[in-house]
């Protein structure tokens, strides 16, 4: 297989993860067919730049840039270096535009605490992003909606729901159906052993382990969704432009919204693979998430203003795709100038195509838009070059 990935993650720790996916390049014969993006933050400790260095030395190819080198990287690509805060996981997006920028085929994400499965070849499981049009197990909900953690064997046995999964969807009886059909995926879902990636509210309610996968992996139908977040995902290289992590940080409703970067990020690639008719697979591979330590009831009330937003947000966007809205137009993201292409347009412009595409209140734009000066807003395409959108 002549493919090439990026691994992409950001770190305020030792990532010892990478030991697990080194030994695991090696175990399938794909170490010569990887580059991992470690993208350090303000608190990151010295042992993480030695553990790259040492996986540097033993035939990993990592990239690690130093704090200055992370600013020169985006003011040489003209890419506000104040538009990726520190302290935060937002400086992945920094890993997103070096990959962007490398000859990558297709680009994983994980978080530091998704740590690979050994028996699993993580990488061809990934790669179906890069594969052809092919027959797919393929999964339609009555409802619109599927939960991906039906996929899991959850201990103690109850329903809980993937983070990001609507309230509204939640809780109800619903029909599926499944059948063979042509699919050509772009954004591969993997899921996630120990502990799934649940809420803070669920984890306070529901606290719960996983011990397996139940069945088959699956893609999304036409007309059914599920979040997509930034633990264990893979797109080909053409999605990653939709695939900006959101800003998190705004104030909403007297809160300070956190925590849902990558959900409203994995919506919106969603949205605009789907136009283009391509497909969202769910499943495999596994990552073993072995979850950093976390104060639920903060969680919790972080996220609760991001909850309220999705519900409008969502079901508005889910009539926008199956209406066939011209979502890579529609859905604005910070530019990526990396040498492919580049687009520009007036303040004016802009807020007159928010005001007309997006819900009543404007509660996307608080999210997406806020603080992106005109000259570095774009709609991003999924063509398989950058365009210029013309406006």
């Amino acid at each position: 297989m002549g493919l090439n990935a990026a691994l992409v993650l950001t770190t305020i720790a030792d990532p010892v993860l990478l030991q697990g996916y080194y030994d695991n390049f090696v175990r399938h014969g794909h170490l010569h067919q990887v580059r991992v993006y470690v993208i350090p933050d303000r608190k990151t400790p010295a042992a993480a730049y030695e553990r790259c260095h040492r996986l540097r030395q033993r035939g990993l190819e990592i990239v690690c840039p130093s704090l200055p080198e992370q600013e020169a990287y985006l003011k040489r690509i003209g890419f506000p270096p104040e538009l990726v805060p520190y302290d935060s996981d937002n400086r992945r997006n920094v890993g997103y535009l070096m990959a962007l920028d490398g000859d990558n085929d297709f680009v994983i994400s994980i978080d530091d605490d998704n740590y690979c499965v050994p028996e699993e070849d993580f990488f061809v499981a990934h790669a179906t992003v890069c594969g052809p049009l092919g027959e797919e197990s393929v999964v339609e909900s009555e409802s619109g909606w599927f939960n991906v953690c039906d996929l899991l064997q959850v201990h103690p046995p109850q329903t809980v729901y993937a983070r990001g999964f609507p309230y509204f969807g939640r809780h109800q009886a619903v029909r599926l159906s499944q059948q063979r059909q042509p699919a050509c995926v772009r954004i591969n879902a993997g899921l996630w052993l120990s502990e799934p990636d649940l809420d803070g509210m669920s984890w306070l309610v529901s606290p719960v382990r996983t011990t397996g996968f139940c069945g088959h992996s699956v893609v999304l139908g036409a007309n059914t969704w599920s979040p997509v977040n930034t633990q264990n995902t893979a797109l080909q290289r053409e999605a990653l432009a939709a695939y900006y992590f959101v800003r998190m940080g705004h104030a909403l409703a007297g809160a300070n919204i956190d925590r849902y970067g990558d959900i409203f990020s994995g919506y919106f690639s969603q949205a605009c693979a789907r136009h283009l008719g391509h497909a969202v697979r769910v499943g495999t591979p596994l990552a073993d998430h072995r979850r950093n330590s976390h104060n639920y009831l903060r969680d919790a009330s972080q996220e609760l203003a991001c909850i309220c937003m999705l519900e409008d947000v969502l079901a508005w966007l889910s009539r926008a795709a199956s209406a066939g809205h011209q979502l890579q137009r529609d859905l604005r993201f910070t530019q990526l100038r990396t040498g492919r292409g580049s687009a520009s347009f007036s303040r004016s412009r802009v807020e007159r195509r928010r005001r007309s595409v997006l819900p009543r209140g404007g509660v996307l734009h608080a999210q997406v838009g806020a603080g992106l000066p005109a000259s570095h807003l774009a709609a991003f395409s999924c063509h398989p070059q950058p365009a210029v959108i013309p406006w």
